[in-house]
């Protein structure tokens, strides 16, 4: 989650890598899941394993699935929030500005207005 992810999707490492995948997949998240929907997503955000072990991110996700409970999957707007919560925490703890978590801003950066999906 180096600060070039705010701009560019070229990740410098795993931590950037694993931020990487985890807001694309928030992103193309059905905006309310259905029950097996949620189920899917739970499974990936709730086991999600945290590889990124070193520098200042280090376990960055874990540390905030410990602390703050883990992402909530009743919504993609309640997802993305979550993980834009837990990137400033990551961001703040390193020293480095944080981002502001506005869902549409949020949604601009991380899903293409392509219609896919």
């Amino acid at each position: 989650m180096s600060t070039s992810l705010q701009t560019s999707n070229e990740t410098p490492d795993i931590c950037g890598a694993q931020w990487l995948l985890l807001w694309t997949t928030a992103a193309y998240s059905p905006e309310l899941p259905s029950r097996e929907e949620k189920e899917v997503l739970e499974t990936f955000f709730h086991k999600f394993q945290d590889l990124c072990r070193d520098g200042p991110y280090a376990n960055g996700y874990s540390r905030a699935i410990r602390d703050h409970g883990p992402p909530p999957v009743t919504s993609r707007r309640e997802l993305m929030l979550w993980l834009c919560t837990a990137e400033n925490r990551c961001l703040k703890a390193a020293g480095l500005p944080t981002n502001r978590c506005r869902y549409f801003d949020l949604m601009s950066r991380w899903r293409y207005a392509d219609g896919y999906l």
